[in-house]
């Protein structure tokens, strides 16, 4: 009987403190924070689209709990890679947000003005 893990991707969130409701609209810190986030789910499923393609077999057949550790390690290694800015898509999306929003203030979006 093989038992069906949980996707490790949506516990990449749940490690951080964010409330969506008491999150400051100018807060450059926690856009980057969820940027970087975004990156880290990004690696990861990076990474499991890549172990797909690797042929399955052996002489021993894989357990659910070494899938388990391998998708935990990978989401640790994702994380560390994001933490890091390896990749450059956090920071990249970080850029483009935040010029993005200065963009409609210049603009005189009603939606950005306090």
């Amino acid at each position: 009987m093989k038992l069906h893990s949980i996707d490790p991707s949506l516990l990449v969130g749940q490690s951080q403190n964010v409330d969506a409701k008491n999150l400051k609209k100018d807060d450059p810190e926690a856009l980057r924070k969820t940027c970087q986030e975004f990156e880290a789910i990004f690696i990861q499923q990076m990474f499991k689209g890549m172990r797909q393609t690797l042929p399955q077999g052996g002489v021993l057949e894989k357990s659910s709990a070494q899938e388990m550790f391998e998708e935990m390690r990978d989401i640790e290694v994702a994380r560390d890679a994001a933490s890091q800015g390896k990749f450059g898509i956090g920071e990249a999306l970080f850029r483009q947000l935040v010029e993005l929003d200065v963009d409609k203030a210049d603009a005189g979006d009603p939606e950005t003005e306090k």
